[in-house]
């Protein structure tokens, strides 16, 4: 395995790939409005376009770790590009919703390559010293795609129509998967001797692994679930879908800001204080939310739940990586993040109907409710870890 530092042109090529993938998750968020409307159907039927790209993008995380822990991580990644590419092309051309869930479900199922064996990557090829730092960027760089995949899918919703976005998301990943080709692979086939069953094993085998895989689940609703209705949210409140878009894609500027703290402090803080710093954030966020669905508090939520995502999401990553037996690195991050992003699907699913009935300001006190003993188990756990692994 090689383990030289990522150079520029191959952390650009890293960056692009979360980018693409992050603005494929939200891609849908500022459409289901627009979606709803053409296809005459509740936004609680639209919402299954998300939730079905969110459950598939979780559960099949650990197929894709376990296969990059046999095959290797670059060639995980470049089909996974190329099945998103796909799935978004016959997303675009559907002739009804049926199909278009369908789509946006296979395009799930291929990003779940991206996340877990890019991380997996980061984790082959650094020290565990510039992990962190590493890991801010590329969820810096997630959130920006989160920015601009809400952004600019809204303004081609606006002046084309809502089948534009995904046409763009599909080309791009198209030409990205030739792209990813030039990066060197770090686990190659014939080093490792150990089966699918065996990798999962491992990591079962490990305490502090199965803690972190079921909060993950509950972190992951917290993290990555309710913040996907504050565009909703706007648009159902008055503002034009440009509005409702600019202001949330305030989002990649909270991360960017929190990418920069984390950067700045990470020597001088605990991971734990990280930790819950990001995690209380995103509390904070919501309860703004919940008090008020006025432009004034979204923005002020979106840039919370930007900033917690690059503070609190890569700290919950680097323990991940830190818990993980080294043998089956990729096979224990899908597995963390599948559980992060089943959670998320699940917790969109279950607020649904409030969405569909206006009650936003219930759903995001439900969030704030849920981001709560996040923050506190998550806080005093990470503290426990690092005092069992500082006395071993």
């Amino acid at each position: 395995m090689s383990r030289r530092t990522l150079g520029k042109t191959e952390l650009g090529v890293l960056y692009l790939g979360w980018f693409l993938v992050d603005a494929d998750i939200v891609v849908i968020n500022p459409l289901l409005v627009p979606l709803a409307g053409h296809f005459q159907l509740s936004l609680a039927t639209v919402t299954f376009a998300l939730t079905a790209y969110l459950l598939l993008f979780g559960i099949l995380q650990p197929i894709h770790g376990i296969l990059s822990d046999s095959v290797g991580r670059v060639r995980v990644m470049r089909i996974g590009l190329f099945g998103i590419g796909v799935a978004n092309l016959i997303a675009a051309l559907a002739p009804n919703i049926g199909v278009l869930i369908a789509g946006r479900a296979l395009a799930g199922a291929a990003a779940a390559a991206l996340v877990p064996v890019t991380v997996a990557y980061v984790g082959d090829r650094l020290e565990p010293q510039d992990r962190q730092r590493a890991l801010a960027n590329l969820l810096s760089v997630s959130a920006i795609g989160f920015a601009s995949g809400t952004l600019v899918a809204g303004v081609l919703a606006e002046l084309v129509n809502w089948r534009a976005p995904l046409l763009v998301i599909a080309v791009s990943t198209l030409v990205l998967a030739f792209v990813y080709g030039r990066l060197p692979e770090t686990h190659q086939p014939e080093a490792t001797r150990i089966s699918p069953l065996q990798r999962v094993g491992e990591v079962f085998n490990r305490g502090w692994m199965v803690f972190l895989l079921v909060f993950s689940f509950v972190e992951g609703m917290a993290m990555m679930g309710f913040f996907n209705f504050f565009n909703a949210a706007l648009q159902l409140s008055g503002s034009g879908i440009v509005v409702a878009v600019l202001v949330t894609g305030t989002y990649g500027v909270g991360a960017v800001v929190g990418s920069r703290l984390v950067r700045l402090v990470h020597e001088r803080l605990s991971q734990a204080a990280l930790f819950g710093i990001g995690t209380s954030l995103l509390a904070i966020g919501y309860l703004t939310a919940a008090l008020s669905q006025s432009v004034a508090a979204i923005l002020v939520a979106s840039v919370c739940c930007g900033a917690s995502l690059a503070i609190g999401q890569s700290t919950l990553q680097v323990w991940t990586i830190q818990a993980a037996p080294a043998t089956s690195l990729g096979t224990a991050i899908s597995l963390g993040a599948c559980a992060v992003f089943t959670g998320a699907s699940i917790s969109t699913a279950a607020v649904g109907g409030l969405a569909a009935a206006g009650d936003f300001g219930w759903l995001f006190g439900i969030a704030a409710i849920v981001t709560v003993p996040v923050v506190i188990i998550g806080t005093y756990g990470q503290a426990r870890f690092s005092r069992v692994a500082q006395s071993t």
